[in-house]
């Protein structure tokens, strides 16, 4: 029926669509994000074309373009949700300016409520998948997030370690600290980077850390 035909390419047009917003948005080191996001795109139609011909040799009286809208739906999903960036809120104490740090850690769950200090913690799964600019509200619920500055135009997270060397405990020299981070910069400042760079090597709670291989 032609009302299948229409709403399978339809619904394969709209996840595509989608899919590509969400490549362009993603930071990139080297490639430009559209030029990325075309080569993605690309590629998943040739796949989506060979899977599709593989498939319509075994269900032959299946249409070829429900098969291949079909297919390009599911690897869109697939990508989709491969691509996808936690949404994170952060919760700042209140006036608070300088660098946010969110450290890698052994947590089950994010802790987003930063100390006085601006630490966190997360998971490493956030760490590995996060991209997106989060809100960041104070303690009284007023939100600041337009006073957050980001790495750079392209990329909002920092990345960052080091290594902690402490006099009592040697152990500490070998451990990195792995980090995400921006600045909440004053009102005056909004958009403009202030470099804040605190030393965190008598901040970070080492318990949280996760342990060395």
């Amino acid at each position: 029926m032609k009302w299948i035909k229409w709403l399978a390419g339809l619904i394969s047009l709209l996840l595509v669509g989608v899919l590509t917003v969400q490549i362009v948005r993603m930071p990139t080191f080297i490639l430009s994000s559209i030029f990325m996001a075309g080569m993605i795109i690309i590629a998943l139609f040739i796949g989506s074309i060979v899977i599709s011909g593989v498939i319509k040799l075994i269900f032959k009286k299946t249409s070829f373009f429900v098969v291949l809208c079909s297919v390009v739906s599911i690897i869109s999903i697939v990508f989709m949700i491969r691509f996808s960036s936690p949404k994170l809120t952060i919760v700042v104490p209140k006036g608070y300016e300088g660098r946010v740090t969110l450290v890698l850690s052994s947590v089950d769950k994010n802790i987003l409520t930063v100390d006085s200090n601006g630490i966190g913690y997360i998971t490493k799964r956030t760490f590995d998948k996060v991209y997106t600019k989060p809100k960041v509200y104070e303690t009284d619920g007023t939100d600041i997030s337009d006073q957050c500055v980001g790495f750079n135009p392209s990329t909002f997270w920092a990345k960052g370690k080091f290594s902690p060397i402490t006099a009592n405990n040697s152990a500490d020299r070998e451990r990195e600290i792995e980090f995400l981070s921006f600045e909440i910069v004053p009102k005056d400042k909004k958009g403009e980077k202030q470099y804040y760079s605190p030393d965190l090597t008598n901040l970070v709670d080492k318990t949280k850390l996760p342990k060395k291989k």
